[in-house]
């Protein structure tokens, strides 16, 4: 009896490993097929920071709490928590489906996703006569649109800053900020 237990125990343990080895080499090659999964989690790291130390570096005049970030469901780079209960939260954030949400929040910051340059405008236009700081991941070239523009590598992530957009945004930024958006930094 002992016998057919070791034997079955013994089955189902190499049966569990094979199991395991298969879903190990299927998890390799998909990340070796694809490197762009793997870097991903890297990317929304790379952008948390980046992001939250430009937010913390800001300054709005007359604002008495927390600044509110509001980030579009489109951005695929930003992985920040909505609502974060933390005490020592140096701002909050909610995700807006579209233009129109915004409304309903504050705003003290934009978080653009796959929006364009020129949608930026639109939608910073909206905020005239406000301290709104605007941030997008999809403005390479950050000329028109948000003050601070992402800018993904394969090799790092870093940002520029559209100097004019910043001017108009009513939000003081430190100038030691300003100094890391050159070319290559992180």
């Amino acid at each position: 009896m002992t016998d057919k237990y070791h034997l079955h125990h013994n089955v189902d343990v190499l049966l569990l490993l094979r199991r395991i080895c298969q879903i190990a080499l299927t998890l390799f090659i998909l990340l070796c097929l694809h490197p762009t999964i793997a870097l991903a989690g890297i990317k929304d790291d790379k952008a948390n920071r980046i992001v939250s130390g430009i937010i913390s570096f800001a300054h709005w005049q007359n604002l008495n709490k927390p600044p509110e970030l509001c980030v579009f469901t489109s951005a695929r780079h930003l992985s920040l928590p909505e609502n974060s209960a933390a005490a020592a939260a140096t701002f909050t954030v909610v995700y807006l489906a579209g233009a129109g949400d915004s409304a309903m929040h504050r705003c003290d910051a934009i978080y653009f996703g796959d929006q364009t340059p020129q949608q930026q405008v639109d939608i910073i236009e909206k905020f005239k006569g406000r301290a709104v700081l605007t941030l997008a991941e999809n403005n390479a070239e950050c000329t028109l649109g948000a003050a601070f523009c992402l800018i993904f590598q394969p090799d790092h992530t870093h940002f520029s800053v559209n100097l004019d957009s910043l001017a108009r945004s009513g939000v003081r930024v430190n100038p030691e900020v300003l100094l890391l958006s050159r070319e290559g930094s992180e």
